[in-house]
């Protein structure tokens, strides 16, 4: 997804998500600063463990079918 194609609709729905989590987070003990940190770990984790994953799998798809032409 290139950032042309990012709608409104999702940047709306990001938006929501943050706002829930930092009106709700407070109840739980952990304030706003927490919930910042908190979604950096998680965009750190899954860049760290996720995305190499997904690069590896499309990268030898591309291979299997360039091999094949």
């Amino acid at each position: 997804m290139s950032l042309s194609n990012i709608s409104w609709k999702n940047i709306l729905l990001v938006v929501v998500f943050l706002v829930v989590l930092s009106f709700t987070m407070p109840y739980f003990g952990f304030g706003l600063l927490s919930v910042f940190f908190f979604v950096l770990g998680v965009v750190e984790w899954v860049t760290k463990f996720i995305l190499p994953w997904i690069v590896l799998y499309w990268g030898i798809r591309f291979i299997k079918s360039f091999e094949l032409k």
